[in-house]
C-alpha cells in the first residue's frame, strides 16, 4: 500500500521561486523529459522532475530540504530538452537561493544578498567600513615607494594603512564569516536529517568519513566532469575554484610570515621568481580567466546558462571585482604609479570586505551548501553515481509538442 502523504502549498513560496528566477516552472506539464536528459541524475529517484512538481504545488519544506539540488551542476541540458520551455534549470538555481536565505545566520543578511532593492545597502556597508579604516589611517597617500601598511600612528612615512586596524577589520569579518557558514550549515544538515529518514535496513555513517568521499569529488569536480552537455562550464569552473584556493593559500601563508613570523614578503616592487608570487600570479590569472569565461558564456549563450538573476549578478560582480583590482593593484606597482595603486588597492580592499562580510549569503556560500548536501547523500547511500547516460535526442512528439 502507498504510504500517505498529505500536501500543504505555500503558494507564496511559489510566487517567491518564480520572482527568484523559476520564470516559466508553471510551464512544466511532468512529460519527465528533464529528467531523462540529465547525464548525472541518479536512477533511483532523480531530478528534476519531482522538483518541478514540488514547485508548482508549493512544497516548501519538501525543496528546502531536498539534497538533489545541489547535485545538479546546471549543464542546463534539461532546459534545452523542455518541450515546453519550462526550464527546469532555472527553476534549481532559484530553490538554491531559498535554501540559502532559509537557513541564513542571521536571517536578514540573506534578504539583504538577495534582494535587488537592498544593493545600495549591502555595497554601502563595506565602503563604509573601509572608510573607517582610511579614516584612522589618516586618508592621504605616503610619499616614495608603494607600502601599503605601517604598524605605528601615523603611517603617513611609512605605509597607507594603520595595520592594527587592517588586522582588527579584515580578521574580524573573516571570522563573522566562519561562524555564520558554519551555524548555516549545520542547520542545513540538521534540517537534512530531520526531514529526510534513513531509508530502512541502512545506517547512518559519520559526518568525517563522508565528508572526505564527498572532498574526492568535489575537488576535482568529477561529477561535473561527466555533465558533457556544456563541458566548457566545467573547465571555467574548475579554473575560477582552483585559483580561487591558491589565492586562499598565497594570502594566508603570506599573513602568517608577516604578522605572526615578522617576516616581509619578498619581490615587493616586480614580479618576482620566489614561489610565494608565482602561486598567487598564476592563481590570481587562473582565477580571472575562469570567471571570465563564465560571465562571455552568460552574456553569448544564455540558452545553455540559464537565465541570470540578480543573485547571480552580485555573485560575480562580487568576485570579479575582487580578482580583477587585486591584479590591477600589482600591475600599477610595478608600473610606478603611486596614486593610482593606493585607489585601485581602496577599491580593492572595499571587494574584499565585501566577500568576506557576505559569503555565508551570496551565491559563493553554494560551496559549503553543495559540499554538505553531497556528504549528507553519501552518508545514507543516496545512489549519486550511476552510468553516465548518453545525450538524450528528443523524440518526435516532444519536437512537436515544442512547436
Amino acid at each position: 500500500m502507498a504510504k500517505e502523504f498529505v500536501a500543504e502549498p505555500d503558494l507564496q513560496f511559489t510566487k517567491d521561486l518564480i520572482a527568484a528566477g523559476g520564470t516559466d516552472l508553471k510551464k512544466c506539464y511532468q512529460c519527465a523529459t528533464c529528467s531523462v536528459a540529465c547525464r548525472i541524475a541518479p536512477d533511483n529517484n532523480p531530478y528534476p522532475r519531482k522538483e518541478m512538481i514540488w514547485a508548482q504545488w508549493g512544497l516548501k519544506n519538501k525543496l528546502i530540504n531536498d539534497p538533489d539540488i545541489w547535485l545538479c551542476h546546471q549543464c542546463n541540458d534539461c532546459s534545452t530538452q523542455c518541450p515546453r520551455g519550462a526550464n527546469p534549470g532555472d527553476t534549481l538555481k532559484a530553490i538554491r537561493k531559498m535554501v540559502v536565505q532559509e537557513n541564513s545566520r542571521p536571517a536578514f543578511l540573506g534578504k539583504l544578498v538577495g534582494e535587488k532593492s537592498m544593493f545600495v545597502l549591502a555595497t554601502g556597508i563595506p565602503v563604509i567600513l573601509v572608510g573607517l579604516l582610511l579614516y584612522v589611517s589618516g586618508w592621504s597617500f605616503p610619499e616614495g615607494p608603494v607600502t601599503y601598511s605601517a604598524h605605528h600612528l601615523p603611517p603617513k612615512k611609512d605605509g597607507f594603512i594603520f595595520t592594527p586596524a587592517l588586522q582588527v577589520l579584515f580578521t574580524g569579518a573573516l571570522l563573522f564569516a566562519v561562524i555564520s557558514l558554519f551555524l548555516s550549515l549545520k542547520a542545513y544538515w540538521q534540517n537534512l536529517n530531520d526531514n529526510n529518514p534513513v531509508p530502512a535496513g541502512r545506517q547512518q555513517k559519520p559526518f568525517v568519513p563522508s565528508l572526505v568521499e564527498a572532498l574526492s569529488e568535489i575537488l576535482p569536480h568529477s561529477t561535473f566532469k561527466d555533465c558533457e552537455a556544456n563541458n566548457i562550464r566545467y573547465s571555467s569552473h574548475l579554473l575560477a575554484f582552483w585559483g580561487m584556493i591558491g589565492l586562499a593559500v598565497t594570502t594566508g601563508i603570506v599573513a602568517f610570515n608577516v604578522d605572526i613570523l615578522g617576516i616581509l614578503p619578498p619581490s615587493l616592487n616586480g614580479p618576482g621568481t620566489v614561489p610565494i608570487k608565482i602561486l598567487g600570479n598564476v592563481s590570481a590569472v587562473a582565477f580571472i580567466i575562469g570567471l571570465g569565461i563564465m560571465l562571455m558564456r552568460r552574456l553569448t549563450a544564455p540558452d545553455q546558462t540559464g537565465g541570470s538573476s540578480y543573485f547571480d549578478w552580485f555573485f560575480i560582480y562580487t568576485i570579479l571585482g575582487t580578482g580583477l583590482t587585486g591584479l590591477l593593484t600589482e600591475l600599477f606597482r610595478w608600473s610606478g604609479i603611486i596614486g593610482g595603486t593606493y585607489v585601485v588597492y581602496t577599491i580593492h580592499l572595499i571587494f574584499v570586505m565585501t566577500l568576506l562580510l557576505y559569503l555565508p549569503f551570496s551565491k559563493f556560500a553554494h560551496i559549503g551548501y553543495r559540499t554538505v548536501a553531497i556528504a549528507w547523500s553519501k552518508s545514507v547511500g543516496r545512489n549519486l553515481k550511476t552510468t553516465v547516460r548518453p545525450n538524450y535526442v528528443p523524440s518526435a512528439s516532444a519536437e512537436t509538442a515544442a512547436e
